[in-house]
């Protein structure tokens, strides 16, 4: 008689062994969408830090506190998105929510170039 197939043992053998690939490669798949995740976190800040800066190196007139070094400038994220240097439907991903209620605060340095800080 001629046998087709696997046995229960060799089914239950080649299941287990699968599972310990799945065990052991799991969390590095993991950790890479929380890389990813945190780099296009990272991506979206800078985008936005660089249209503050667009925005207020376009209307210096109004911002006097640029010849202060130590001043600070707060800028609505709105105010950018009226400005049409960032996109109103951006999704800030750690928290789920539309960028445009967050704010940037910027710091004029030594050099009077400005350190920003994104607050969501």
């Amino acid at each position: 008689m001629e046998k087709n197939g696997f046995t229960l043992v060799e089914l239950i053998a080649i299941i287990a062994v699968l599972a310990a690939i799945f065990l052991v490669s799991f969390p590095s798949f993991l950790n890479m969408a929380k890389d990813d995740d945190e780099k296009e976190y990272n991506e979206m800040i800078e985008t936005i830090c660089l249209a503050g800066r667009s925005y207020i190196y376009s209307n210096m007139s109004n911002y006097g506190e640029l010849s202060q070094v130590g001043s600070t400038i707060d800028i609505s994220v709105e105010k950018l998105v009226n400005y049409e240097s960032v996109n109103g439907n951006l999704i800030n991903i750690k928290t789920g929510k539309e960028v445009i209620n967050d704010s940037l605060k910027y710091t004029v340095l030594d050099d009077y170039s400005l350190d920003c800080k994104y607050i969501d």
